[in-house]
């Protein structure tokens, strides 16, 4: 044998030469595995496990390939988004700093509503939202969505993407102003919930109240300032990913709206798998979903 020992799945090779050499030797007994007109192999002990771990079938390079081509379509989409994001703080910079913008330059493509039969519908619960940040489909099997987990534990909640902005909105317009507004979002989620209560805060949606806002990490640019009809902000920054790292946010009102900054050592993707912060969530989720309640039951 040419390595020196193996001990639990890890082996030991005494130079660089005997390392490439064993890998050569690895190689060359997988493709006379797959090599039909070899016929069929029988593989050293060492080298079964890892062969049993390899798909090399059509359909599993199908797979991997169709993975690949989402990846571009959802990177394409995400700096779409990013792009109208530096439009909008483009836009609150003085003229004289930017220089002359040729006319129509900061317009953006108009969509035409599509009409759904029950749009009508009244939804008579609480909106609690949780919005999935920018995922490549490739990297993304062996993670685990604290986000996603967080949805599925409290009662009601809905779990969405980042680029189901519209849909949220839609659906945010079905509740009675009674009803709480929650929203959750991580990465570029926490993008879209800010995005989504700046467009709430608006005539078009009669200044529509978010009762809780969480942003876990928010990626974009324009994500800072916190609008006036959202009654608490709570913002955890990580500490970890200087890449990713976001600013702290500020409330363009601070008579009416409350926010919170928190700066924690999780990473970027790992931030909303903290069980610290999936408490203090849950705790303000609870207070508000039962305040709000609490004052509906006083005016009855």
């Amino acid at each position: 044998m040419s390595a020196s020992s193996i001990s639990k799945d890890v082996t030991h090779y005494s130079s660089k030469s005997d390392y490439l050499q064993g890998k050569k030797t690895e190689v060359k007994a997988l493709k006379e595995v797959v090599n039909e007109s070899s016929g069929p192999k029988e593989l050293p002990d060492n080298l079964k496990e890892k062969a049993s771990k390899v798909d090399l079938s059509d359909q599993a390079k199908d797979k991997a390939k169709d993975l690949v081509k989402a990846d571009v379509v959802k990177v394409g989409e995400a700096a779409g988004h990013l792009a109208k994001d530096t439009l909008s703080t483009a836009k609150n910079i003085p003229a004289n700093l930017l220089g002359a913008t040729p006319k129509g330059a900061l317009k953006t493509s108009q969509t035409t509503k599509v009409v759904d039969k029950n749009e009508a519908k009244i939804i008579p619960r609480p909106g609690v939202f949780f919005i999935e940040g920018f995922e490549l489909f490739s990297l993304n099997s062996s993670k685990s969505d604290g986000l996603k987990a967080m949805s599925e534990s409290f009662r009601g909640a809905e779990h969405y993407s980042w680029s189901d902005e519209e849909k949220i909105i839609e659906l945010i317009k079905k509740r009675p102003v009674d009803q709480p507004i929650i929203l959750v979002g991580h990465s570029l989620g926490g993008d879209t919930a800010v995005n989504i209560s700046n467009r709430l805060n608006s005539l078009e949606h009669g200044f529509r109240k978010v009762d809780l806002l969480v942003t876990l990490d928010s990626i974009g640019f324009d994500n800072d300032i916190i609008p006036q009809n959202v009654s608490k902000n709570l913002n955890f920054i990580s500490d970890n990913d200087s890449f990713f790292n976001d600013s702290p946010n500020i409330a363009k009102n601070n008579e009416l709206t409350d926010v919170i900054n928190e700066l924690l050592p999780s990473g970027h993707r790992e931030i909303d798998e903290n069980e610290d912060v999936q408490f203090k969530i849950f705790q303000n989720m609870a207070k508000t979903v039962r305040t709000l309640k609490e004052q509906v039951a006083k005016q009855i």
